[in-house]
């Protein structure tokens, strides 16, 4: 199983589906079986202002794709 931690604050100004995205063709790339182990998601920094909004349009992009979780780093 692979866990993608993903920086959803939005502070560095990227998309952070995009860099999903980016990440998984990199380990189709890599290697096929990696690229096809069961994946979930573990939105980091959801505690951030504008943060919520970020995760929702990641979520709806990711169409069920993968389980999402939030991760709160300041708050725990």
């Amino acid at each position: 199983m692979l866990v993608h931690v993903v920086d959803i604050s939005g502070m560095e100004g990227r998309d952070p589906y995009e860099d999903f995205c980016k990440i998984n063709e990199e380990l189709a790339e890599y290697s096929e079986k990696l690229a096809s182990l069961p994946q979930i998601v573990a939105l980091n920094k959801c505690d951030v202002f504008g943060a919520e909004e970020n995760a929702k349009a990641f979520t709806e992009k990711l169409k069920g794709a993968a389980p999402v979780f939030s991760i709160e780093a300041v708050s725990g």
